[in-house]
């Protein structure tokens, strides 16, 4: 019995591991823009907190992301740039049963002297969205090997 309990531990570390490749993961900043001194954004593109909220989730459900919470830790700063909702047409016969609702989340993430503005969209609420950007960050991540590999000190 004790056998099998010690290859199951083992299974569930190396798969912890197994997730990254042996990489380390790629701290990321979150953050929303707030709106210059007096100039008042439409109540459609408002980045609320819940907003940054899930953003920060979606990135943590990512293989080789981590959120931190001191920019000066970050390898890549992303920043909420808007978020929309967007009424949509339909519905079965004319009627709306639920509300059909598009949501877009915008970021410009930088890391480095890289720089780019992504776009995540998604039925529904926001989690979709910010799942969809969060793809799309990794990605992005990946494509300009941003991706954190152990160096030489790791390995000693």
């Amino acid at each position: 019995m004790g056998t099998l309990a010690a290859i199951a531990l083992c299974g569930v570390i190396s798969a912890g591991q197994a997730n990254t490749g042996g990489k380390e993961s790629v701290r990321i900043y979150v953050f929303a823009t707030t709106p210059a001194g007096g100039t008042t954004p439409d109540q459609g593109s408002v980045v609320t907190p819940a907003a940054v909220r899930q953003m920060r989730e979606a990135i943590r459900h990512e293989a080789g992301l981590s959120v931190v919470d001191d920019r000066t830790q970050a390898d890549v700063v992303v920043e909420i740039t808007g978020f929309e909702q967007q009424e949509g047409e339909g519905g079965f016969g004319g009627i709306k049963v639920t509300p059909l609702v598009t949501t877009t989340v915008r970021l410009h993430v930088t890391s480095g002297n890289h720089a780019t503005d992504l776009k995540g969209t998604g039925p529904g609420t926001g989690s979709r969205a910010a799942k969809d950007a969060a793809d799309r960050l990794l990605k992005w991540i990946v494509r300009n090997h941003l991706d954190r590999s152990p160096g030489p000190e790791a390995t000693a």
